[in-house]
């Protein structure tokens, strides 16, 4: 199965795309997707790891089973002023 995962601020500068097809497979959930990522880019894992995640625009918590053609946006905290 392949998902889309869409990055925004410090993580897609980290990973250096905002989008990107990621092939899974089958039951494949959403801690196996961010283990993927953090051993495809060591550098976001403390990102990772305070981010948010929405699977077909309604957020998540905890690890959840993943299907072909979902939608994975990665949200990592964001700071202003």
């Amino acid at each position: 199965m392949t998902v889309t995962v869409l990055c925004f601020a410090q993580l897609r500068d980290r990973i250096g795309d905002s989008e990107m097809a990621v092939p899974l497979p089958n039951g494949a959930s959403s801690g196996d997707l961010l283990g993927m990522l953090k051993d495809r880019h060591p550098q976001v894992e403390p990102l990772l790891a305070v981010s948010r995640l929405a699977v077909n625009c309604a957020y998540v918590s905890g690890d959840v089973e993943l299907h072909d053609g979902d939608e994975v946006v990665i949200i990592p905290p964001v700071s202003g002023g």
